[in-house]
């Protein structure tokens, strides 16, 4: 099977040039995959990097989108663009390992929607709290199996599986990768975790303002998603409530933060992790509690708009 790996890209060429190198050195045959280079509408120099590496790597493509679309749009793009029976996606500030593209697809030839393991530099205690936080489902420890979720940082999917799905929600920002994969989920789509399929996570996050903005962010958008799909993900009530995931705060960040290094004995092995990986927690309660309010407003003024021209149309038409 021919297979096709996915980047999507904006104005991180110096990241970007990284992973291509690391997608250079795979043990798979170039003939036997190809990478597309989607360029969401940057303005440094990815385009510069992906004409230096292309003259190096003959299996790789670049596409141009022009103008910032966002990345589930990106995405689609490049599905469009590509030519595989298998369409692999890795995040821009990963570093595949050497046999990630083969294990990968070896999966796929068993599963239809895989999730891949994500590693972290261990030498930087934010960024490892940070993706201790973000993909303890994913981390090397945890054993192969049927998953929830995926992570768009490390995914592979059958093409058949994509088109049936008519891809990413278009204009998505955020979460893209969890809004698949749920709308997968309630066709009777699995998700299979192969632990051997290995992506480092080495993002720019390096300071706590900017790993607590995006976990208390990322909350906000994911919280509506689990009471969107809470049958399927049997969401307990106290997520449906922003003042009772705030009140319950301490509680909720505290029994999620003891099951992440319960579950994974090499996480345990890091405990000394565990009051920042709390902290980031509460941030997510405060993001999620955040969001539903502000979905709550959202919709509360759109019913409010819609009763005050509800006369109007009425009069409009006795007239």
């Amino acid at each position: 099977m021919f297979s096709s790996v996915v980047i999507c890209t904006y104005n991180r060429s110096h990241l970007l040039r990284r992973v291509l190198h690391s997608l250079a050195e795979q043990t798979l045959s170039r003939d036997k995959f190809e990478i597309i280079v989607v360029n969401d509408g940057s303005d440094d120099d990815t385009a510069g990097v992906c004409e230096t590496m292309q003259a190096k790597m003959a299996n790789m493509r670049y596409i141009s989108a022009e103008k910032n679309i966002g990345l589930s749009n990106a995405a689609n793009l490049g599905i469009l663009s590509s030519r595989g029976d298998y369409i692999l996606f890795i995040d821009d500030d990963c570093i595949a390992y050497k046999d990630w593209v083969e294990r990968l697809i070896s999966a796929l030839d068993r599963e239809s929607v895989v999730a891949g393991s994500i590693a972290s530099p261990l030498e930087n205690y934010i960024k490892l709290c940070h993706n201790i936080s973000q993909f303890h489902p994913f981390m090397p420890g945890r054993k192969a199996g049927k998953v929830e979720f995926i992570a768009g940082a490390n995914m592979g999917f059958r093409r058949s599986v994509l088109e049936e799905l008519n891809g990413f929600q278009q204009g998505l920002r955020i979460p893209t990768d969890t809004e698949l994969i749920l709308r997968a989920r309630m066709k009777g789509y699995q998700i299979y975790f192969a632990p051997d399929a290995v992506v480092t996570h080495d993002p720019e996050r390096t300071t706590l303002a900017s790993v607590f903005r995006y976990s208390s962010e990322h909350a906000s958008a994911t919280i509506l998603l689990r009471n969107e799909y809470r049958s399927l993900l049997r969401t307990p009530f106290v997520l449906c409530s922003p003042i009772l995931i705030l009140f319950t705060s301490p509680f909720i960040a505290l029994k999620v933060t003891f099951d992440i290094y319960r579950r994974n004995f090499n996480l345990a092995k890091l405990f000394w992790t565990a009051p920042l990986v709390y902290g980031l927690k509460l941030a997510w309660c405060w993001g999620a509690a955040r969001g539903l309010k502000m979905n709550k407003t959202a919709s509360t003024r759109a019913m409010s708009t819609e009763d005050a021209t509800t006369p109007l149309a009425k009069r409009s038409s006795k007239d």
